[in-house]
């Protein structure tokens, strides 16, 4: 009933908020752009004047102004911004109640130019700038601006760039660039390596990024010497907003969510600690400080003593689940410092969310009949705090340097539950899962750009330091066996599994202590420097890349039995009092630590590069970059194997070579075809010799050396060639066809192993191949106006990028697979996005759609007894609108994923080879509509109007 009312409310809002609207008349409005006449690209702080009057504004860092309250009339515009020509717009008519739209370009002022060294800020986030960047580019580039993000309404970077061409998103965080898994993808934040908080994959979490800090994201889809080696998909460079000279904003936009099947319905949660409010409860929930490794060495009440020390957590608490709440403050700035200037930029955002899922999971046999059903009541709370702190300054010869911050705080506390079903449908067992864990990721810049002889030669250079931290303290998981009620009125009863006394059983009753620290330093710098031969400018590149990561891990794991002797029916206890501290005795519980397993390694990797380039133009269309990356790395890991040591040194030595080759045929048209060599190194967790049990899967994740540790993972090796067309056919608009192969030499999978476990680890098959082709399309829909002799397409704009892909992985004796030569773990073969951008004349109205599929794709590739788990396609719709109140208000309101079709992972137990709903299904739910509102606040204190001289 609560979901009823919630989306009658919003129908309600949204009618109102159409018919309230209306009536925002009040005198007079002139609004409009401004451009440069020759690149199309907004004029920030341009002034926008009524003549003879007070009346008057400033362009915002999209170009945009607004002046109201302007009294009915005719009246002169004139248009004057530094470095640009003066302009003047006669007999503009403004009409009581209505909004004048005036756009205007302005011409560059060669006089002014010769006398004047500006050092204000290139716009680089518009749509237009984004296109030129990416035309302009020496290789193949797709990317989008944050003007094009502003439409959308995403709400952080990792729903931003699955509109990317060829972009796929897993878990709504870890990127897929053409249909290849996350692990061949790397990610750079500002041009140096990104910090990433994930243990178990190599992949940056895009979710920590708040939309509106965004200036713009590239992904580079092949190789060129002065970019980093490992990467096979795409290397996605990530660039946070810059200050803009003589801009000072603050923004507040503040969001409410609502979602089907959780909000306002029950939701279980832990025992609450300090700092739980904000994603710092995870030391709260840590073992106490100097806490023993407990050992049969400790006497019986000397253990109990410490075991009553760990709190009892097991315990769900019940609450109503919230609505989401998304709230980001940014404030961009000049701080004047005696006669100069530092641009700033600063942001604080807060994000609490809730989400309760209900999953059916099931097991098969070798045929595929069904053996055992699971029912999860998964609870979820994400919380995250983040503050972005950026100083800019440019120096008097148009030198830039940078001093950039990221933090954020990251938690989930998670609660489930698990109901386990014969194939009869008789209850057998009830699990329970109750975690929390805290993400705490930094990233530090000092960067500096620099230009001599006249232009001729550019120097640029990036230190930075990266710090991530993943506690996840008290992971608690315990496990009954479920004796229903009979028909004779005997009532249902469980029994906890624990194991003989003194036995440990982590994944049945106990509970798992985990830390990861890593540190990264890097150091970019990189030279261009133009020499004339033959009447040609070639420009020489040369750079050097320098990185150390350092890594930390340790785990500690403790589990309850019963002791000998003691009251069996304790075992009969619920969940929240079964570990109670009076149960912890000699005639009870005794706890014992798992000291033989590989729960702690330390690692480190040393990267040197180097780089030599050549971009020549041959002629005035043909041009090509060429030239070779040399990269030493080591790979060091120190851990041991129930006490036996085990250390890896793995130093490896490539020299990566790359050749660009662009035509144009015109100023609108080109045509790119390149070749380069590129790398894929296994990753800390993918070699450390530590298992992992999965609750999800009910499986064992194992480090390649714990299952060889005298054979280490190889380095594969990608070569990578790519053909693609360009069209431009008018400012902003393009139209891109593609077609690219990869081939791989000794790929590195996870895979089934054959134990007399489900266990999945990782290893080197011999070789594999990727093809497929691209389309990217950005076009305006005006020209069907003359078509069907309408107006009512002018304002509307689409865009619309797929790719089809195809793979094969050839297996080698360490795999056992179920069909034979398969796809590449993670390749989806195909992905599709579409979205259509409506915008009245004045953008006072904007109302959007977008679409998303991707392709069947493998998530554990499975072996002869195992069939592959593949995730189906799923189709999503996200619709947006955003009415503009006024300069200082908008209102926005939208639906993701309204069709919510069910996220459902398969096993092609048939071997036809089709992935399909029919199939057994492996695990299924459905994520639930989502609904938000929103508020958008403005407020510029420097663009009050501005009186005339």
């Amino acid at each position: 009933m609560g979901n009823i009312y919630f989306k009658t409310a919003f129908v309600l809002f949204f009618l109102c908020l159409f018919t309230a609207a209306q009536g925002f008349a009040q005198k007079g409005i002139i609004k409009g752009k401004v451009t440069d006449a020759s690149t199309q690209e907004a004029i920030v702080g341009s002034t926008v004047r009524l003549d003879g009057t007070t009346l008057g504004q400033q362009t915002d860092p999209d170009g945009n102004y607004t002046i109201t309250d302007v009294p009915a009339g005719q009246y002169t515009v004139i248009i004057s911004s530094v470095s640009y020509q003066n302009r003047t717009l006669p007999q503009v008519v403004v009409t009581a109640g209505k909004t004048t739209v005036l756009n205007s370009t302005l011409k560059t002022d060669s006089k002014q130019l010769n006398d004047v060294v500006v050092t204000g800020v290139r716009r680089t986030n518009t749509e237009v700038s984004v296109i030129n960047e990416i035309r302009q580019a020496n290789v193949v580039v797709s990317g989008v601006s944050s003007e094009q993000i502003v439409k959308t309404q995403d709400r952080d970077a990792g729903e931003v760039v699955r509109r990317i061409p060829g972009v796929t998103i897993v878990d709504n965080r870890f990127i897929q660039v053409r249909g290849l898994s996350d692990r061949y993808n790397n990610v750079w934040l500002n041009d140096v390596t990104a910090p990433s908080s994930e243990t178990d994959r190599k992949s940056f979490s895009f979710d920590i990024i708040p939309s509106s800090l965004l200036d713009r994201v590239l992904i580079f889809k092949d190789p060129s010497p002065e970019l980093p080696g490992d990467f096979a998909g795409g290397l996605v460079k990530v660039y946070l907003r810059k200050p803009v000279y003589n801009e000072r904003v603050l923004n507040i936009n503040y969001v409410a969510g609502y979602r089907d099947g959780t909000t306002g319905n029950d939701f279980y949660t832990d025992k609450a600690q300090a700092g739980d409010a904000f994603g710092f409860g995870a030391r709260k929930r840590e073992y106490p400080r100097g806490f023993p490794t407990l050992t049969t060495a400790y006497q019986q009440y000397e253990r109990d003593f410490y075991a009553k020390q760990l709190e009892n957590t097991f315990g769900m608490y019940r609450m109503k689940a919230m609505p989401d709440m998304r709230l980001n403050l940014s404030y961009f700035d000049q701080i004047k410092i005696g006669d100069r200037e530092i641009g700033s930029v600063s942001s604080l955002n807060y994000t609490n969310t809730f989400t309760r899922f209900n999953i059916d999971r099931s097991l098969s046999d070798v045929s595929g009949a069904r053996t055992d059903q699971f029912k999860d009541d998964q609870s979820t709370q994400n919380i995250r705090l983040g503050a972005i702190q950026n100083f800019s300054y440019v120096l008097d010869n148009g030198d830039r340097l940078e001093f950039r911050n990221l933090f954020n705080q990251q938690s989930r506390n998670q609660q489930v539950t698990r109901q386990g079903f014969s194939n009869e449908g008789a209850l057998t067992r009830r699990s329970y899962l109750m975690g929390y864990q805290g993400r705490t990721t930094y990233s530090g810049q000092f960067a500096g750009t620099h230009s001599f002889n006249k232009e001729k030669t550019h120097f640029d250079w990036v230190g930075g330091y990266g710090y991530s931290n993943r506690n996840e303290p008290d992971l608690r998981r315990l496990s009954y066996s479920v004796t229903p009620a009979s028909t004779d009125g005997t009532p249902e009863t469980q029994t906890a599994l624990t194991p003989a006394a003194g036995g440990v059983d982590v994944n049945n009753a106990g509970r798992l202590y985990q830390n990861l620290d890593e540190h990264i330093f890097t150091i970019n710098a990189n030279v261009k420097h133009k020499v004339n031969v033959a009447e040609r400018d070639v420009e020489i590149g040369a750079g050097t890349y320098l990185e150390y990561r350092r890594r930390h891990f340790n785990a500690r794991a403790f589990g309850y039995s019963l002791n000998q002797g003691s009251d069996p029916r304790l075992l009969n206890e619920d969940v929240g009092n079964i570990f109670a501290p009076e149960n912890i005795a000699k005639n009870g519980f005794r706890v014992d630590e798992d000291v033989n397993s590989t729960y702690r390694y330390g690692a480190s990797n040393e990267l040197e590069a180097a780089y030599l380039s050549f971009n020549i133009p041959f002629t005035s269309k043909l041009k090509l970059l060429t030239g070779a990356r040399y990269e030493r790395n080591v790979q060091k890991i120190a851990t041991g194997i129930n006490g036996v040591p085990v250390n890896l040194d793995v130093p490896t030595n490539f020299v990566l070579p790359s050749a660009n080759l662009s035509y144009n045929f015109t100023e609108r048209s080109l045509v790119r075809a390149s070749y380069g060599r590129s790398l894929n190194r296994p990753e800390f967790r993918e070699a450390a010799p530590f298992y992992y049990y999965d609750f999800d899967f009910n499986v064992l994740n194992l480090g390649s050396l714990y299952v060889n540790p005298n054979t280490p993972l190889k380095v594969a090796t990608i070569d990578n060639f790519d053909l693609r067309y360009e069209f431009y056919p008018s400012t902003g608009e393009l139209i891109h066809v593609g077609a690219f192969y990869k081939n791989f030499k000794n790929p590195i999978e996870n895979s089934v192993v054959l134990t007399t476990n489900l266990v999945y680890t990782f290893l080197n098959a011999p070789s594999a191949n990727a093809y497929g082709v691209e389309v990217d399309v950005k076009k305006s829909l005006g020209f069907l106006d003359d078509a069907f002799g309408t107006g009512a397409f002018k304002n509307i704009s689409a865009v619309f990028n797929g790719a089809l892909i195809k793979s094969e992985v050839k297996l080698g004796d360490n795999f056992v697979s179920w069909n034979g030569n398969r796809a590449l773990q993670g390749q989806s073969p195909y992905t599709f996005n579409a979205g259509f951008y409506y915008q009245t004349p004045e953008n006072t109205w904007q109302i959007t759609a977008l679409y998303n599929v991707f392709g069947p794709r493998i998530v554990f590739a499975g072996s002869n007894d195992y069939p592959d788990v593949v995730e189906l396609p799923r189709h999503t719709v996200d619709l947006s609108l955003a009415k503009t109140v006024s300069s200082r208000l908008s209102i926005n309101a939208g639906i993701q994923d309204l069709l919510n079709q069910k996220v459902n992972l398969v096993q092609d137990y048939n071997r036809d080879g089709k992935y399909q709903s029919s199939d057994p299904s492996l695990q299924g739910y459905r994520r639930g509509t989502y609904y938000t509102l929103g508020l958008r606040f403005n407020i510029e204190p420097r663009t009050a109007s501005v009186p005339v001289p």
